[in-house]
């Protein structure tokens, strides 16, 4: 499977385009509050599709085909874990975010509990959010050397060196513009051309449904383990990651973040569903592929005319993109806002804490670059980021909204002491197992009630403070 062509070309002028808009946001980006958040004013018609654009890469593109291609339309639960947690935000906790014009979710926890809390908590956060964008980075990487013929580590370094280009020029105002032009791109590649066309040589669902063993059709055909597994990891995961929660301060209304979040919720599980279905139709056309991940690329390039299928390739690459780009400027963010702002220059003006955050891009997807191509394969490592990420900080967040009674001392102990139990029973039970993310959970949630209990309440000035701030208003009698 290989580009030539126009397809190639098509491509290539794809990539320099992104490094066109990363200095068009540069332009753009007068404030602090325009290179993080996009100056807080992103309409519901383009938050949407960016948020859409930040859950739906690498992972649920190009892995949701492979999984289609493997297990059929249970495939699917990846995607549709992350956008049913997308919509969780939505009518859970969205009001409050954007109510709160906060950056990171550090800040978050510092708000409501104290700093020690909110660096511990952004440490762990920042860790996750740099283990996201390598995965995409090399899973880029892989597809562009399947593609172009190219060697792995060249074409992970190509990758790299754009998203660093165009994120740390244009900071979010470059990642809104390029994730709305790749779920453009994608939307109409998957519904308009790839699924009907795929459908088209298969005979329609009936042909699908003849060729296939029933298995295929089951939702529980990749296994109830596995779906569970797939719980644990991305819905609660995503409900507290930095890169989904800095799109939701992007929002120009509270309602813009409570709506956009559940209708993208709505639109990822479609989309799930879907390049689910595209991997079974590869899987009919292409038995036998040695990697399941290129199923979704293999199909386009078949099925879809020249031209159109280097564009479509260009988005599926660019959805990949779109999800590195948003967890490195996470990553960024978190060092920005949570370590150098309070710890290192806490006076120091809107453009310094600018530039800081371009340098902390350019070091961290330096890092990033020499990661990939150093181990080329991060699984046990995103593995144990999402497991500590969930394990260690969704009680004390989620308990921030949701509790009164939580104090700074059990924040702490439940992030430190749940990290430990998250790592412990990694060594015991393996990468494969979901009793460390169980047990992260449980020992979290006991360390946190019983400390915060003892060491309650928290200070009704600080209390008072949080709950104006979430809801626009005095909340305390």
């Amino acid at each position: 499977m290989s580009l030539v062509g126009i397809d190639f070309g098509i491509i290539v002028l794809y990539m320099i385009g992104l490094l066109g808009v990363g200095y068009w946001g540069y332009r753009r980006s007068d404030t602090l509050d325009d290179y993080l958040v996009a100056g807080r004013d992103i309409p519901i018609w383009m938050y949407v599709p960016v948020m859409s654009a930040v859950i739906l890469g690498g992972a649920s593109t190009i892995g949701g085909g492979g999984l289609g291609y493997q297990h059929g339309v249970s495939g699917a639960w990846l995607v549709v874990w992350l956008g049913l947690g997308v919509a969780a935000i939505g009518f859970l906790i969205s009001t409050e975010l954007a109510n709160l014009k906060a950056y990171t979710l550090g800040e978050i926890l510092e708000r409501r509990f104290e700093k020690y809390s909110a660096t511990v908590g952004a440490l762990v956060a920042g860790i996750y959010a740099l283990t996201i964008a390598i995965t995409q980075v090399i899973s880029i990487g892989t597809v562009l050397t399947a593609l172009l013929d190219y060697q792995l580590n060249t074409m992970i370094l190509v990758a790299g060196i754009i998203v660093i280009g165009y994120t740390a020029l244009g900071g979010m105002f470059s990642v809104t513009i390029t994730d709305f032009v790749q779920w453009i791109i994608m939307t109409i590649g998957v519904f308009v051309f790839a699924l009907p066309l795929g459908l088209l040589e298969v005979g329609g669902i009936s042909g699908l449904t003849a060729e296939l063993d029933p298995s295929y059709f089951s939702p529980t055909g990749i296994g109830i383990d596995t779906v569970i597994s797939y719980f644990l990891l991305y819905f609660l995961g995503i409900m507290i990651g930095q890169d989904i929660w800095q799109r939701v301060f992007t929002a120009d209304s509270p309602r813009t973040a409570r709506v956009g979040n559940i209708a993208t919720g709505a639109y990822a599980v479609v989309y799930g569903i879907a390049t689910a279905v595209l991997g079974m139709i590869a899987l009919v056309l292409f038995p036998g592929l040695e990697n399941a991940d290129l199923a979704l690329p293999q199909l386009v390039l078949e099925t879809v005319p020249t031209g159109l299928s280097g564009l479509i390739l260009a988005g599926f690459i660019s959805a990949m993109m779109s999800t590195a780009d948003s967890a490195l400027l996470a990553s960024s963010t978190l060092f920005t806002n949570d370590v150098y702002k309070r710890f290192i220059d806490p006076d120091a003006s809107e453009q310094r804490y600018t530039l800081v955050s371009r340098v902390g891009i350019l070091v961290l997807g330096v890092g990033m670059i020499g990661v990939a191509i150093l181990i080329g394969d991060v699984v046990n490592a995103l593995t144990l980021a999402y497991n500590l990420l969930t394990g260690a900080i969704f009680v004390p967040l989620m308990a921030a909204f949701f509790w009164r009674g939580g104090t700074w001392q059990g924040a702490v102990a439940s992030i430190l002491g749940s990290s430990v139990v998250v790592v412990a029973s990694m060594a015991v039970y393996g990468f494969g197992s979901n009793r460390p993310i169980i047990y992260g959970l449980v020992a979290s949630l006991v360390l946190f009630v019983s400390v915060s209990l003892v060491t309650g309440p928290p200070p009704r000035e600080k209390l008072e403070a949080w709950l104006e701030s979430i809801s626009d208003g005095p909340s305390i009698e």
